[in-house]
């Protein structure tokens, strides 16, 4: 057998893997403008990786409005037409990691 200290020492070595890739150039803050389409978009290292999508801490679910895609390793939250209840914070979570994103609304051209 190898000694106790040994395998601890080779197990501290095992990296995971972070389930997200290009996380720095990630869009974390988007402005939608009401009636608009929005995007949320984020990028897994493995094209199999399945997503949740969260909003102020509720899992997301497709509805008329709001959709998931997935094409090959993007993983987007789409939002068909924005309305002032879009607006909030949104979390993008694979496995143990999360990505925080929050979109603003803004009602006009102007604001």
């Amino acid at each position: 057998t190898y000694p106790r200290y040994l395998t601890l020492q080779i197990m501290s070595l095992i990296q995971p893997k972070s389930a997200f890739v290009s996380k720095e150039s990630v869009q974390k803050e988007v402005k939608a403008t009401l009636s608009q389409k929005a995007t949320l978009s984020c990028e897994v290292a493995d094209a199999k990786t399945e997503v949740k999508w969260y909003k102020d801490g509720k899992v997301l679910t497709s509805s008329k409005t709001v959709h998931v895609e997935s094409k090959g390793k993007s993983r987007q939250l789409v939002i068909d037409s924005v309305e002032r209840k879009d607006a909030g914070e949104y979390m993008c979570e694979a496995g143990t990691e999360k990505l925080a994103f929050k979109i603003h609304v803004a009602v006009g051209r102007n604001t």
